[in-house]
């Protein structure tokens, strides 16, 4: 049970029927709130009405009751957060059936095939342009309040995988699959000049071995503020130090010793919220101007069913894939998100 000063209570049903209706702000606001709870029961099927609590209002950063849908994100999470039935969406999770890439790559295989063999052992068919991007993102919430309210301790899992489903004559392989595991302290706070701060421990790894072994540890800071109706955030990291050979007859060695010169050390996100639209921005940049790589992602959401958002990715720069961070790539592709930012 939440604090009676953090809270106000209504009635509703929790997954089982539909809220009762009480003085709320506005129709809109009841309607939203709402939504929180499932409401197409089928009328034969008996109900039972319980009382739940809900964040006020009051209680979020002025800025974000400039974003509704942020503080039903919320919200929901904490209704959820003690459900041991429910695994939380981390980031988005989007399904791309269509993407184009412009530099397919079959260097990495070539070097794995040949690595052992006596003499070169030739692709005849090799990676297409054209393939499929999966991503998928939870997060279990471990333990909350911690420092305060809206502290968070939170266990995230992230994987995205590239698949060649339209290319039969290698049996549509999975190419490339990057899993990344965070253990994360995050905190909403309030009447602070940031909004939002967060601190993780991030592994990330393609699950390979040998030559095609890629993987890094990072310690990622993370701020956030909403402006607008927007969110920015920044992102700087440091990498766990590992061995500075990448030997591929050694598992403890460092697979990509250069990763940060194609990488950086840091990201800029910025999320523009347009009612059920969403545009966001992802940057990144090494910062030596001798020799200078970078990315950047743009992504445009909208709204096909109630739960369901078309979506739309392009993609340039250096780092898109793990066995590919040091190979220049571009991709645009289309598909649908399952769930958004927000």
């Amino acid at each position: 049970m939440l604090p009676h000063w953090l809270t106000h209570s209504f009635l509703a049903v929790l997954l089982i029927y539909t809220p009762l209706g009480m003085a709320m702000d506005s129709d809109a606001e009841n309607a939203r709130k709402s939504s929180l709870v499932r409401q197409n029961i089928p009328p034969e099927v008996k109900t039972e009405t319980v009382e739940i609590e809900v964040i006020s209002d009051e209680e979020f950063p002025e800025e974000a009751r400039k974003l509704p849908a942020l503080m039903d994100k919320v919200r929901t999470e904490m209704l959820a957060s003690e459900n041991p039935y429910v695994l939380l969406p981390h980031r988005p999770n989007y399904f791309l059936p269509l993407t184009w890439q412009a530099r397919p790559s079959d260097k990495e295989l070539e070097r794995a095939l040949n690595q052992f063999a006596e003499d070169d052992v030739p692709l005849e068919n090799g990676y297409d342009h054209l393939e499929a991007v999966v991503q998928l993102s939870l997060k279990y919430i471990i333990a909350e309040d911690v420092l305060g309210t809206f502290s968070r301790i939170e266990l995230g899992y992230t994987s995205r995988s590239f698949w060649q489903v339209y290319n039969g004559d290698i049996s549509r392989p999975f190419r490339e699959t990057n899993h990344e595991p965070e253990l994360m302290f995050s905190w909403m706070l309030k009447n602070k000049p940031i909004d939002y701060v967060r601190l993780s421990l991030n592994h990330q790894s393609n699950g390979q071995t040998s030559t095609l072994s890629r993987s890094w540890n990072r310690i990622i800071g993370e701020v956030a503020f909403i402006t607008g109706s927007g969110v920015v955030n920044t992102k700087l990291w440091w990498r766990i130090p590992e061995g500075k050979e990448a030997d591929p007859e050694d598992p403890k060695d460092n697979d990509n010793p250069d990763i940060d010169d194609y990488l950086g050390y840091g990201e800029f996100n910025y999320i523009k919220v347009m009612n059920k639209h969403q545009l966001s921005l992802l940057l990144r940049n090494n910062m030596d101007f001798s020799e200078n790589r970078g990315a950047i992602e743009l992504g445009y959401s909208f709204p096909l069913t109630k739960k369901m958002k078309g979506y739309v990715q392009y993609f340039n720069g250096y780092g898109e894939s793990l066995i590919d961070y040091d190979r220049y790539q571009e991709r645009i592709g289309v598909g649908i998100k399952l769930s958004d930012w927000f």
